[in-house]
């Protein structure tokens, strides 16, 4: 019997924080499907609209994909990830924009709220539940002492924000697109 390594079994998110996005996504968006893969964890949620809606709900592919050469190295404890080649997608057609857009970190390094300026924090970027443009900067990746802006590539809300300050850089933006 091998034992598992400490990498794998940080691979799996905690179940309270899977129960959050759940929870979030079927009470707070009009997503019919989502599908999350991260390591060795798959989640797949498909709700039925139907009932809300007269015409029934078109399935929307997922609003955020990872590219087809990443590769997943692994989580520390608070669930954040580093990733080697994450690219962040627009969702595939304006139809699409109904639901929630999560976007990835395309770079390697540690995720900042804030610039720093001369040993000083500036304000944050972005807060949960800011309206945002598309180009707006919302946070830093601060990669070999360099701080490196990520653009919004979207207009609309951002409904969550995963990680604290000073964590690794694959962080999701949750957005409410208007």
């Amino acid at each position: 019997m091998t034992k598992p390594s400490p990498l794998n079994a940080q691979l799996v998110p905690k179940p309270s924080e899977v129960e959050a996005l759940v929870t979030e996504i079927c009470d707070s968006s009009s997503i019919a499907e989502f599908e999350l893969k991260l390591g060795g964890f798959r989640l797949y949620v498909a709700t039925n609209l139907a009932d809300n809606n007269s015409s029934p709900p078109q399935p929307q592919p997922i609003p955020a994909a990872v590219a087809a050469s990443a590769t997943t190295e692994g989580v520390d404890s608070n669930g954040s990830a580093s990733s080697t080649s994450l690219a962040i997608t627009k969702p595939t057609s304006s139809a699409a924009d109904q639901g929630l857009v999560i976007l990835q970190s395309p770079k390697v390094g540690f995720f900042r709220r804030s610039k720093t300026l001369k040993g000083k924090r500036t304000p944050s970027s972005c807060k949960e539940k800011d309206q945002v443009k598309e180009g707006q900067v919302l946070c830093y990746i601060e990669q070999l002492g360099g701080q490196f802006p990520i653009e919004s590539d979207v207009t609309g809300e951002v409904v969550k924000i995963l990680r604290e300050d000073g964590g690794k850089s694959f962080f999701l933006l949750f957005f409410n697109l208007s």
